[in-house]
């Protein structure tokens, strides 16, 4: 008798006292399971979403990102594995993921950048000394040399063949021929 009366005035409860979400448009409402749908982040996505691409972007399988980013504890294996499929489809997610990864890539650049300006700051030092022209220092300046293209490795070559082009034709036609009748 207690669940009947349970059941009775869970039915009679308001829709928003059980935790679901009423949309009114126009004159009819509209009734929606969960509570509130996550904030949306100033890139287009929900909370949950920035976070399964964050946990992709270092480095989670797309199942266990999902698993990071939503409550799939109840979930069959193969229910995550298609929602992470859908996730990892939508527009929006692949447009984070490459921008993160571009993001990585500028980040990678600059440094590198840093490093090469370093190095050579160094290489001036050592190469623009007083000293009299010691192996470091003249080492230090062939290397400077090499990063601002002075020495570069010229290759000629010369055409020593004395016959024209198709004299080359009517030679190679000739091989060919013999290639195939042999």
């Amino acid at each position: 008798m207690g669940q009947q009366m349970t059941k009775k005035k869970t039915e009679n409860e308001s829709p928003a006292k059980r935790g679901q979400l009423i949309v009114i448009e126009g004159n009819k409402q509209l009734k929606r399971k969960g509570t509130s749908r996550s904030a949306t982040l100033p890139n287009g996505l929900t909370e949950k979403q920035e976070t399964f691409c964050m946990a992709v972007f270092e480095g989670s399988g797309f199942s266990d990102a999902y698993r990071a980013a939503y409550d799939a504890q109840n979930m069959k294996p193969a229910t995550v594995n298609r929602q992470a499929h859908e996730l990892i489809m939508n527009p929006k997610i692949t447009a984070r993921m490459d921008e993160l990864h571009r993001q990585r890539e500028q980040e990678q650049r600059m440094s590198a950048l840093s490093r090469s300006e370093k190095v050579i700051k160094k290489l001036e030092e050592i190469g623009l000394q007083d000293d009299s022209g010691g192996t470091a220092q003249i080492r230090a300046l062939e290397l400077l040399g090499k990063t601002i293209g002075m020495f570069t490795d010229r290759i000629e070559t010369e055409d020593k063949t004395d016959r024209d082009a198709d004299a080359i034709k009517a030679e190679l036609q000739r091989k060919l021929q013999s290639m195939l009748q042999g």
